[in-house]
Parts: C-alpha cells; structure tokens; sequence
C-alpha cells in the first residue's frame, strides 16, 4: 500500500473503521445511510459550506477531558511506569480521530512484573500480541511470551503479566484489518521486533501501529507497495454494499413493498417485529423504498435534495428516490434473481459479523429486512396462492415469462434461459439460507416456511433442467452461468432423482463447453468479451465441481488459466476483451464474469497469484475507468491514485446514486477510459455485486465459502 494513501490514520481508519457509521448503508440503514447515496445530508451541507471533501470525510475530532483521542492516547511514560494498568477494547459512538474500534489507553507504559488488565467495554473484541503462535509476524521482544485473550465479548476480561523489557505490539482479531492495534512498553524503548520496519504488516494495521510507535518516539518506515489485493477486496466489499442497499431500500426504481392493503398490514405487522428481535429502537429510515421487483433499468439521478439526515440522524428515503421517466417500468426474473440473491448473500454477511460490527449498524435488523424482501419478491414472481407468480406461465410447473409491467401483467410471455439461470441461482441460496436456520430467517418468523421454499427450488431446478436443453445452448458464457447455477441446485435438492438430474444436466452443460475448447483453454462462442466469458465458464465448472460424481476442475483450470495467462494486459492494468483487440469494452456483467472466474481460481484452485491481477483490474476498470460511478466516504481516499465522485458530484442537478455504470471502454493507444453507457443495468449490476461480495473482505474477513456451493450453508 503507497505510504501516501496512509499519511494520516485519522483519515485512512475514518476511511476504513468499521465505525464509519455510514458503512452498511447495508438494507434499511442507520446513521451510515446519510451517506450512503448522495453523501448529501450533514455530509453534503458540511461539504458545500467547507469546499471540500476531505472535511466532509473526516468531520469533527473530537478529544477527552484530558486531550487525549481514544485510540491515540497514552497512559504513563519513562518516568511514570504504571503497575496494574487496565485498557478498554471500544467501540465508540463515533470516530473521534483514531478510529471508531480502539483500544483506550492505546500506548500504555509498565514496570517489569507489571500486570495489564484488558476489559471489553462494547463490542468484541480480542488482545493478541504479534508472534508466530498467534497467526502473525514477531512484534514483541525476541524472547518474551507471546498473549491471546481469544474473542472476548461485552463484559469479559483479560489479563498479562509482562516479564520482560521492550516493546509490544498487539491488535484485536475481529478489528485488526481496521487498524485496531495497541502497544505496551515495559521499562523502556528498546530496539528490537517491536520497534522494527513494518516489513509484514500494511493497510490500516500498518498505519495504527506507526502512528502509536510516533507517540512512544519510534519513527519507522512502512513497507511501501501500490493497490493491493487487500484494497481491491475492501473497496469490492463496498461497492457491492452501495449496489444492493440502493436498489434494495432507497432507488424505489421497482415495484415497492407494500404495494397493496394486504401488503401494508403485512407490513405494519412484520416491523415491530423486526425491530424487537434487532433490539433496536427504531426503523433506521424513514420512508424506506423497499424494492420487491427491481426495474430491470433506470438513471439513478435523484429528482430533489436529498435528506440524509433528517434530524435525528436518519435519512428520509422519500428524497432518495430516482427519475422515474428514465425507468425501464418493467422487472425480469434475472432483476429480480440478482437484486434478492444479493439480499441473502449479505443477510448470510450481517449475521457472520454481527458481532464485531458497529451496535448502530443494526446487523442484524438489516438481516431480518433483507430476508424479508427476498422472502417477498419469492412470492410476487412464484407463489400465485399468495396473489402473486406474476411471471408463472402456467400452474403445473415453474415456466417463466422474461418482463413484467406495472398494470400490464406479462409483457413478454417467451422463456429465456438466462432469466431460469438467475432464479435458479437465487432459489437455491434462499433455501440454503432457510435449511441452515440462519437468523434473519428465522426472526421474527419465516413468510415462506422452509419446506415450501425447498419445493420452489426443486420445482425451479426440474423445470429449467426440462426447458433449456444443453444441446441446443449456442451462447458458452449462458452455458457457464448455467454451470453456476445448477452447481448450486445440486447441492441444496433434497431429492435423490433431482440430484442424479443435475449431475447428467451438468455433464451436458460440459459438454457443451468441451466442445468450443480450443487446445490453449480458450472458449469460443462466447460473448464479445473474451475475458467475460472465460471467467464464467471458468467459475461455472468450480462450481458445478461441487456436486457429488461432478469433476471439472482440470478444464476449469485450462479455461482460467487462458483467461490470467493470455488476457491479461499488464500495461493496461486490465483485462483484453479479446487478444487482438485495441480497443477493450467492458460492462457491468463482464466484470461480475472476470470478478466470477478470479474468485474461483484463488478460493477454489489456490492460484493466489490471480490476486495481484483482481487488484489492478479493479483500480483501472472499476476506479479509474468508473465502472462504478460514484463512492461515499467509507471507500474514499483521497490520497489514493484514483478516487471517484462523491455522490453529489457525479452528475445531474442534485447527484446520483453509488451504483454501477453500464459500460465503459479502455483504448489501448491513447491509455484513456471512458464510460461509454451510463444507464444503470439492474440485471448486470446486481449480478456484478453479488460477484464483489463473494470475493470481498471485511477486516481481513473474507466472505464466508467465497460463493462456492455448499460452502456457506450453516451460520458461523
């Protein structure tokens, strides 16, 4: 990481906390939405009123009685060697300057023998010192004895007694990648690991812990290094997070829930629920937009000044709507599949960290929410019992139609494969979520039981297993996202015959692919993206690889390798969209393909050298180029190389939303970017986010399984 991204730990943890209590703008939001889409609201009236962004990111530090900021202050010194000093592991109300999970004091000062007692205040939290046995570099004296309090939560306590002189460095487990570190001197500062350069160590840990060594009167170097992996899979976890929390809960570009008087006593009824089981106090937003059934387009330009906070730190979703005239007014099973299937996916993350996550974020609120959507537009698009199945073309099985309109029902009554795929996909992550007891849907009570989603995802498997013969699919990249998809089927039917069927349907599908092999891997009959389509048959391999009796992993290893090894253009920093190509064309769903197949090839293949490549892809193709349009504090650097607009910014009278453009394109011989299509694709996007969680990480906490079926059935 450039040591100029990370000059200043005040920005760099306001930037990267987890207390950045505009993260999660997540499903209904907290006091992180007032940034989440224009970071208008305080954020913007603070902006317009200082002139710049920096102060609209970094905000008011604040100090404690004695000026001393938690997270940067210090308890004793040389001459005032403490004997039984006490730290608390936080979790503040707000960043005060150093972060918002810190340890308080962060620097503390010991006698030999001295005893330190560490209590967890708020949160969870861990103290474990830097040393080989705890899963890290040496940064404590060379013959001291390593600490590991392991995860203490609220109450808890810890105690070590340090015998010998030096210095040690320490972080907290949940936190560390946040930059949540600590020192404890004993005697004196002396040379040796703990004061040592920061060779193993970057990011915001890096920072932290050069920052508190400043304060002991150590300067040290950092390890310099560009845009890495750890960036490009942070920056991937909030890119993702903007997508599915606009569509979600803010854009109101769909058909909103409750639609209906029935709809509104569910609705009515369902909340207090929610917000019981959450403990929490109250709805996060006011007027939420919640979309059931996405418009499968629209032009995320927002139509008044927004309200992000509306006086009591919560946004009014009814100012965050977008320009209706420039909607598609129509919604696909694919808008649809995508939009829900990211709901769970991150319902599925809420819960994983709901307990190292800021008590403001309301995880596990925005869990019940999420699944509640999903649980909602399951029964607009199927369940015709419920008033809805609104794109069932008949009762005796799962046969869809590909678009429908507000007041017109079906406008389009023609199958796709492609719309069965991204159901198929959906259905079996909800019933993987709904089998495994996850909380947000079990609480407060499922809409649809269990049992009744596991037959929509065998009815949905058999159905598009009869409809869509692989022999008949001319498209390689539907073949790989059929791959995917029925990977998935396969290991969530809870039917013998049904399981046999997808191991035949995906040998099929294989064939297929086995058939436009060429000798180098290559796959033709793809899309125009060569890149794109690489990735996908790549990725739908893995996963189809994981169904019992299925193994395709030498060919996907083929099919990736072309993609890394051919496609590559390490001057561009990207992917070429073909080997002769001078000109590189890339949309939103040709990135979730890329993302897709990398993600396969380093969580299912181990090639971890695909790392280094998903980073630049994503700074040149996604940061630089403006694939994504716009981001909010929380991914914001303004020292990094290439920043996008914030949300007031980024176009149109009052700004636009944090969402994906359409397309953009990369010309080889002018090294120039452009965007090229800036509406916004609800069927790419959702699908492009939902590849961006899969391989994301939080604090260095990667998504759970990496997407691969079956790996991400049972709650942690």
């Amino acid at each position: 990481m450039d040591p100029t991204r990370n000059s200043h730990r005040r920005t760099i943890l306001k930037t990267l906390g987890a207390g950045t209590m505009v993260a999660l703008a997540g499903c209904g939001a907290s006091e992180d939405e007032p940034t989440d889409e224009p970071s208008d609201g305080t954020d913007t009236d603070d902006e317009e009123e200082n002139g710049t962004a920096e102060e609209e990111e970094n905000g008011t530090e604040e100090t404690g009685e004695d000026g001393q900021v938690p997270g940067a202050d210090v308890l004793g010194g040389p001459d005032d060697l403490q004997s039984t000093p006490t730290v608390e592991a936080l979790i503040l109300d707000s960043d005060q300057g150093a972060g918002q999970n810190v340890f308080s004091p962060a620097v503390v000062w010991v006698e030999t023998g001295a005893t330190v007692t560490w209590d967890s205040a708020s949160g969870s939290h861990s103290a474990t010192s830097y040393h080989p046995d705890t899963d890290g570099p040496l940064r404590i004296p060379q013959d001291a004895s390593p600490f590991d309090s392991g995860i203490m939560v609220e109450g808890d306590s810890f105690e070590h007694t340090f015998e010998t002189p030096g210095v040690y460095n320490y972080y907290c487990q949940p936190h560390r990648g946040l930059g949540m570190v600590g020192l404890v001197i004993v005697e004196e500062v002396a040379a040796g690991p703990g004061t040592s350069p920061l060779e193993e160590v970057d990011g915001a840990e890096a920072t932290g812990l050069t920052d508190l060594l400043e304060l002991a009167g150590v300067e040290i170097e950092q390890s310099e290094a560009g845009y890495d992996w750890i960036d490009a899979t942070w920056d991937s976890y909030w890119y993702s997070l903007y997508n599915m929390s606009t569509v979600i809960t803010l854009s109101g570009n769909g058909i909103t829930f409750p639609a209906n008087q029935q709809q509104e006593e569910q609705f009515q009824q369902r909340l207090p629920q929610i917000i019981q089981a959450a403990d929490a106090d109250e709805p996060p937003v006011i007027e939420p937009n919640l979309n059931m059934a996405p418009f499968t387009s629209g032009a995320p330009s927002f139509t008044e000044q927004p309200a992000l906070d509306a006086g009591d730190g919560r946004p009014d979703a009814s100012t965050l709507t977008w320009d209706q005239s420039a909607s598609s007014m129509t919604v696909s099973p694919s808008s649809l599949g995508w939009t829900h299937l990211k709901g769970i996916t991150w319902a599925k993350n809420f819960q994983k960290h709901a307990e190292i996550l800021p008590p403001d974020l309301a995880p596990l609120f925005r869990s019940m929410l999420l699944s509640t959507m999903a649980q909602v537009g399951t029964v607009f698009g199927l369940v015709t019992e419920e008033g809805g199945g609104n794109f069932r073309l008949n009762e005796e099985n799962l046969l869809l139609g590909s678009a429908f309109s507000p007041g017109e029902g079906l406008v389009d009554e023609t199958p796709r494969p492609r719309h069965h795929s991204a159901m198929l996909w959906f259905l079996s992550n909800l019933n993987s979520f709904a089998q495994g007891g996850w909380f947000g849907y079990e609480n407060p009570e499922p809409l649809i039981p269990a049992e009744n989603i596991q037959m929509l995802t065998n009815g949905m498997g058999q159905t598009t297993m009869n409809a869509i013969d692989p022999a008949e699919l001319d498209d390689t990249r539907l073949v790989g996202e059929l791959l995917g998809a029925i990977g998935w089927f396969g290991t969530q039917t809870n039917q013998d015959p049904l399981q046999n069927s997808a191991i035949e349907y995906a040998d099929g599908l294989a064939g297929r692919i086995e058939t436009n092999l060429d000798g180098n891997g290559r796959v033709a009959s793809g899309t125009e993206n060569q890149a794109a389509t690489q990735g996908v048959v790549g990725q739908g391999l893995l996963w189809a690889s994981q169904i019992d009796g299925v193994d395709y992993t030498d060919t996907a290893g083929d099919v990736l390798g072309y993609l890394t090894d051919e496609l590559f253009d390490e001057d561009a920093g990207t992917f070429a969209s073909g080997a002769e190509d001078t000109t590189y064309r890339i949309t939103a769903r040709d990135a979730g393909d890329i993302t897709g197949g990398l993600n396969a090839a380093d969580a299912v293949l181990g090639r971890s050298e695909v790392q280094a490549q998903y980073a630049e892809f994503f700074n040149q193709t996604v940061n630089r180029g403006q694939l994504q349009r716009a981001e909010r504090p929380p991914s914001r650097d303004e020292n990094a190389e290439f920043t996008l607009p914030l949300p007031p910014m980024a176009g149109g009278e009052f700004g636009q939303a944090t969402v994906y453009n359409s397309a953009v394109e990369y010309d080889t011989t002018s090294d120039d970017w452009s965007v090229v299509d800036d509406t916004f694709d609800a069927e790419a996007a959702m699908y492009l986010a939902n590849q961006d969680i899969w391989i994301s990480q939080w604090g260095g906490d990667f998504y759970q399984g990496r997407g691969v079926p079956g790996e991400s059935d049972s709650p942690p």
